[in-house]
């Protein structure tokens, strides 16, 4: 996995938007053309037969089916073969890529119906109408556990990461994280990747999940935290080796991140080593 991947799984998130488990009646009329939605679906089918299209192929769905429809993706839907039953459930990924194309995962795949995938599904439904706060960490859970087993479902001997990132944001990245202790603006990094500033901070958005501002800010941080652990250097030199000269502004940032200053976060931390 690529430097950029990395950066990019480490950042993953998943969010529950909705979901329920679905009994359609041969009476009921659940039917849609190209329909474009902005967040993740997916239809898991339990019993019986309908059909589904998407970006135009047709899929005659029956129970053992399960679909990954990505976000934006132009579908469509009809109840046409009688009664069908399906799990169903909406949800987002962040950062903002195409987890599909960087999995290389199909739109179907088949699964048991004695298995693990419908108790997963059922485990999900139940657990998104708690508000307990340990359930909703469990939908995070159980999302994402979902989602492994698709990608296991999709890819039964394994699968790596496909490597579709730009090479260019990869050296940039590694060139952010080895000179940490200078300021580079928007438009500098942007004529290293030979993209516009406007286009290269979408661009850095999309693939990372942050501004480069904010992932700048943060890897400077972290590392300022690392050496507040790990040597006795005064902070003002700490505060130099990532590039911010103005001490008190330095802990003013420092504090934001960590709930302490760096000189509260160092005590703390040999505190830790003691006890």
């Amino acid at each position: 996995m690529d430097y950029l991947q990395d950066i990019y799984f480490t950042n993953l998130n998943v969010v529950y938007n909705a979901g329920g488990f679905f009994r359609c009646e041969p009476t009921y009329k659940w039917q849609d053309e190209n329909q474009v939605f902005d967040q993740n679906k997916f239809y898991c089918i339990t019993e019986g037969r309908c059909t589904i299209v998407i970006n135009d192929k047709v899929y005659d769905a029956k129970a053992g089916d399960w679909f990954f429809i990505p976000a934006f993706t132009s579908h469509g839907f009809n109840n046409d073969k009688g009664l069908f039953k399906k799990f169903w459930v909406h949800c987002d990924f962040y950062p903002n890529k195409d987890i599909f194309a960087l999995a290389n995962l199909p739109y179907v795949v088949k699964f048991d119906l004695n298995g693990n995938v419908i108790k997963l599904f059922d485990r999900l439904i139940k657990l998104s109408s708690s508000d307990l706060l340990a359930d909703k960490i469990n939908v995070k859970a159980t999302l994402l556990e979902l989602f492994a087993e698709y990608v296991k479902l999709s890819h039964p001997n394994g699968v790596s990461v496909k490597s579709d990132s730009d090479n260019r944001f990869d050296d940039l990245l590694r060139f952010i994280n080895e000179n940490l202790n200078e300021n580079f603006s928007n438009a500098f990094l942007a004529e290293k990747c030979f993209l516009s500033p406007n286009h290269f901070i979408k661009c850095f958005k999309d693939l990372t999940g942050q501004t480069p501002a904010s992932y700048i800010k943060q890897r400077k941080m972290e590392c300022a935290k690392r050496m507040l652990e790990n040597t006795e250097l005064d902070i003002s030199k700490i505060a130099e080796k990532v590039g911010i000269y103005d001490v008190s502004h330095f802990c003013k940032i420092f504090k934001s991140f960590y709930e302490k200053s760096p000189k509260e976060h160092r005590k703390y931390y040999k505190s830790t080593l003691n006890g």
